[in-house]
């Protein structure tokens, strides 16, 4: 085979090399981007929970301590859209982790906020 040919060759095999390098690279940013998406959304929705948790114990506080009433449940009219909201926000941040660890994302990270 003459040198023209396997340089050809060789040049023809190093852009089908190349070119599938960058749709891989492509494809592993798009993923990327959509974890980095991810992670913010389930940190926002956990600082949202516990934002929510903190008005849920001054209402409860409230209740017990302020205004003297004697039991309080899940039903109470003052707590139950409280809880109603967390168990959405829980149920939310369930969906996103397990969309995040679907594209390979890991626990830790989750828990590891400044990574």
């Amino acid at each position: 085979m003459p040198f023209s040919d396997k340089l050809r060759k060789f040049l023809e095999t190093s852009v089908d090399a190349s070119r599938e390098f960058l749709e891989k690279a492509a494809n592993q940013t798009q993923i990327w981007g959509e974890m980095g998406k991810l992670k913010i959304e389930i940190l926002q929705l956990r600082a949202k929970a516990q934002s929510l948790t903190g008005k849920l114990g001054a209402e409860v506080y409230d209740l017990l301590v302020e205004k003297g009433e004697p039991m309080i449940g899940a039903t109470t009219p003052e707590i139950e859209p409280l809880l109603r909201e967390l168990r959405q926000l829980d149920a939310q941040i369930d969906e996103k982790e397990a969309q995040y660890r679907a594209k390979g994302g890991m626990e830790s990270d989750l828990n590891n906020p400044d990574q």
